[in-house]
């Protein structure tokens, strides 16, 4: 009787290990296919000539740029951090995208540029991305003007709050709120 369930067990070993292996045939041809992908969302380069500051008003501020290592597809636009403001819970920083490094911008590679800023640069609890100098100087203002409103209606696209959540602003401001990670 033992001697039967030791047989039964091993057959099943065997069945299942054959199971796992694959039917052992080398078919080496392969299966092309094409999708294509339409943006959700998208914003034509502004082609601003300005420099992206090399240092920032703020006492606690630091300027930080994103490069891509040599032979590596950049998969979402380059970016300078231009001010960082700690905090308790995390650092509050302002994002400023270089518009030469993309033709088109979609909401996906917002929240790219926000995943990259979050992994490289910890720890971050809120960011603003803009995508142009002069709102990078105004973003963070308490009570805009008129026309410091006017420019972050056009310059700013997206703000990181807690953490996590992507809260979408001007151009892109039809876009929902969306987890950042999800």
């Amino acid at each position: 009787m033992k001697r039967m369930a030791l047989k039964s067990v091993v057959v099943s070993l065997v069945l299942v290990g054959a199971a796992c292996s694959g039917d052992g045939s080398d078919d080496s041809s392969t299966t092309a296919t094409s999708t294509t992908v339409a943006p959700v969302t998208s914003l034509a380069a502004t082609g601003s000539t300005e420099a992206a500051p090399t240092t920032s008003a703020s006492p606690s501020s630091s300027v930080t740029s994103s490069t891509a290592a040599p032979g590596d597809p950049v998969t979402f636009p380059q970016y300078t951090i231009v001010s960082r403001e700690p905090g308790d819970s995390g650092d509050t920083v302002v994002v400023l995208l270089d518009t030469e490094s993309y033709e088109s911008l979609t909401d996906i590679d917002l929240a790219n540029v926000l995943a990259d800023v979050v992994d490289r640069f910890p720890p971050i609890l809120t960011a603003y991305v803009v995508d142009d100098a002069s709102a990078a100087d105004v973003v963070l203002v308490a009570s805009p003007t008129e026309a410091e409103l006017e420019v972050l209606g056009r310059h700013y696209l997206v703000r990181l709050e807690e953490g996590f959540r992507m809260v979408f602003a001007g151009p892109f401001e039809d876009t929902p709120v969306a987890i950042l990670g999800s």
